[in-house]
Formats: structure tokens, C-alpha cells, sequence
């Protein structure tokens, strides 16, 4: 059996992704709230275990990428429409990061923070920090400072949504140009920065002459690449029990003995499809993807725990609360903003085509002909 073949028994929809996100998101979770009680929430067990390579952290940001790249590519393969694709991508990520940077502003702010409300709304950079919304991160607000005199990340999580915008758009323009038909340009832009990514993890000196904003989106893409490349190969890559096997048991070997950038952006991509595309995660169906949720919110209520409480230094517990509140106020948002906004994306997609229709036929003809040359 391939993967077209489990993709086709599946009616294309993994009954395991959003299992997988969402322990994706807790594990993030889980990672910041170490800050509780370590000044260095990077230096945790699998930092060691993979000798310096990679925290929990980005181990759980990596696989949202993994399988964000497989995701994304079927819609655009099959439609060729980057159009759509475009709309489909806005309407998923920005409406609930935009109530995220809107309520972090009018509310979140105003409690913690120490200024006086009249000096807080007339502070510039109360106002800076919306410019989250475009996804260029802003980490402070004004007046909101901890125990110790220094001010706390209000929402570290956002910073990799930038990079996920990144790869979108590398991956829309594959599409607008009809070249996703053509796998071997894509692998060929994977080896690159697959190649890339080996060089800056194993040699400092190569990682130091790298602009870091470059090198770290190299080190997210070659994960969305792999997704997007199990995806267009699925005819050919084999969904096997005995192929993921060899791919833990490699990844578990590799990683103490410093082979983590050589075999993780292979081995945990295809581990992380196979467990997706696998009924076994969804014996317990999940009626609601609150992956998204829990990653956008968890960063705000730790912010707001850890000013509340400056003396639970016990991180466990406090990432227990952390947790509860999260869950509920990302089923909220799942309910009010991120559902509600899903339903609407055919509706928006028709309407951005009459739009273009209007003003640029000659585009929206050009993106008619691309679909039936996308499969």
C-alpha cells in the first residue's frame, strides 16, 4: 500500500492529524511553562537526549510544519487555483490571530499592566504591538513588567507564524506557476535547503555568515518541504507499519549520536503522516480542531499566570491551570471565530474570483488553465 492508496481509503481526510497538532500544541505548551521554574526552558531532556540539536519545543513546531506542508498541497494540486489557495490559507490563519492581537491589546494589557489606563492607551507602542497581526512579532507591552523589573514576552508563539506564511507563499507560487505537475523542481528546492540545513546545524562558522531570519526559515521549510514532497510522491512512498518502524528506530539512533540534522527532517515527517493517515488516533474522534487555539492562546494566559502568581515556581502545576484555561478559551475561539470563519472560505473564494473577474480577466483566465495541468 502507498499513500495514495491510504489517502484514497481515507477519502483524503487523515483521521489522525488533529490528534497530532493538538499533542503538538500541548507539548508547546508544556515547554514554555518550564520558564516557571528553569531560567532556560531550551535545556530540557530531549536537548540532551539529541545531544544539543533540538528542544521540545521546536520538536513540536517542526511537526506542525511537517504536516502543515502536506496539508495544504492537495487543495492546490488539485484545484491549481492559487487563488483559492491563497484565500483558504488567509481565512485559516488570520481571524483568530486577530482577535488574539486585538484582545491582547484592549484586555490583556490593560490588567497587567502597571501604567495607569489613560498612559497605557496613549502609549505608541500599546498600538506596535498589533503589528502581530501582520505576523512581524512585537514581544512587549507597555507597563506590563515582571516581579524582578523586566518585561515579559506577551506571546513568544507567534514568531513562527511568520515563517508559516513563508512557506505558504514559496509553496502558492509552485502552484501559480504550474510547476507543482513538476515534482522534481520542488525536491530539487528541498535538497537545497535540505543541504542548507545540515550546513548551519553542524558548522558554526557556516551558520554565522547566514542571516538568522534565513537560516530560520530554512530550518522550518526543509520540515513543510518534506510534508509537501510526501504528498506529491505519494504514488510511490510506501505506507508501511515496517517503513515507520525503521524511521523511529533511525531517528532514536541518530539523535544521540549527533545525526539529528541528517535524519529528522526525513524520518519524523514521514512518521508524523503515517501516524495521520493511521485509524489508531482517532478511535477517540476530536469534533473540533483546537490545535490552533491552545498554540495562539497558551503563551497569553502563562504571560498572565506568572505576573498573577510570581512565587509558583513549581512548573508543573502551574502548567496544569495554564492548560485548563487554554483548552476552554480555544474550544471559545474554535466556536466563535476559527469555525465560524472555515465555513466561510468558499464563499470568500467565490468572491475574490468575481472580484478579479472584473478587474483582471485575463489573470483569472490564466488560472483556469493551470487546474487541469495540477494533477
Amino acid at each position: 500500500m502507498t499513500f495514495q492508496d491510504r489517502l484514497v481509503s481515507t477519502s483524503f481526510r487523515g483521521p489522525g492529524f488533529d490528534h497530532i497538532r493538538l499533542v503538538a500544541a500541548i507539548i508547546v505548551l508544556l515547554h514554555h511553562c518550564r520558564g516557571l521554574q528553569y531560567p532556560d526552558i531550551r535545556d530540557d531532556p530531549l536537548l540532551h537526549y539529541s545531544a544539543g540539536f533540538m528542544d521540545f519545543g521546536r520538536f513540536a513546531v517542526v511537526i506542525f510544519f511537517a504536516i502543515s506542508g502536506f496539508l495544504v498541497t492537495p487543495g492546490l494540486v488539485r484545484t491549481g487555483s492559487a487563488v483559492d489557495y491563497a484565500v483558504h490559507r488567509i481565512i485559516r490563519i488570520f481571524p483568530g490571530l486577530i482577535v488574539n492581537v486585538v484582545l491582547t491589546i484592549l484586555v490583556l494589557g490593560p490588567i497587567l499592566t502597571t501604567f495607569t489606563l489613560a498612559s497605557y492607551f496613549s502609549d505608541p507602542h500599546t498600538y506596535l504591538y498589533a503589528k502581530n497581526i501582520s505576523t512581524l512579532t512585537v514581544r512587549y507591552l507597555p507597563g506590563v513588567v515582571s516581579a524582578d523589573g523586566n518585561p515579559p514576552i506577551i506571546n513568544g508563539a507567534l514568531w513562527t507564524l511568520h515563517f508559516e506564511v513563508l512557506c505558504y507563499i514559496v509553496l502558492g507560487l509552485f502552484g501559480a506557476f504550474g510547476l507543482l505537475s513538476r515534482r522534481t523542481f520542488f525536491l530539487a528546492l528541498w535538497c537545497v535547503s535540505y543541504a542548507v540545513y545540515i550546513a548551519v546545524s553542524i558548522s558554526p562558522a557556516f551558520a554565522n555568515v547566514m542571516f538568522e531570519r534565513l537560516s530560520t526559515f530554512v530550518s522550518l521549510f526543509v520540515y513543510f518541504g518534506s510534508g509537501v514532497l510526501l504528498y506529491l510522491f505519494r504514488t510511490r512512498i510506501p505506507f508501511s507499519p515496517v517503513w515507520a518502524g525503521a524511521a523511529l528506530a533511525l531517528l532514536l539512533a541518530a539523535l544521540p549520536l549527533g545525526g539529528g540534522p541528517i535524519v529528522m527532517p526525513i524520518c519524523l515527517p514521514y512518521l508524523m503522516m503515517f501516524c495521520g493517515l493511521s485509524a489508531l488516533p482517532a478511535k477517540m474522534p476530536l469534533k473540533h480542531d483546537l490545535s490552533y487555539g491552545v498554540y495562539l492562546i497558551h503563551a497569553l494566559v502563562l504571560a498572565a499566570f506568572g505576573l498573577t502568581f510570581p512565587n509558583m515556581h513549581i512548573w508543573w502545576i502551574g502548567a496544569a491551570a495554564i492548560f485548563v484555561v487554554t483548552l476552554v478559551l480555544a474550544y471559545v475561539s474554535w466556536i466563535f471565530v476559527e469555525g465560524p470563519a472555515l465555513k466561510q472560505k468558499k464563499a470568500l473564494s467565490k468572491w475574490v474570483h468575481r472580484r478579479i473577474d472584473s478587474v483582471m480577466p485575463p489573470v483569472r483566465a490564466c488560472d483556469r488553465a493551470q487546474a487541469p495541468a495540477a494533477e
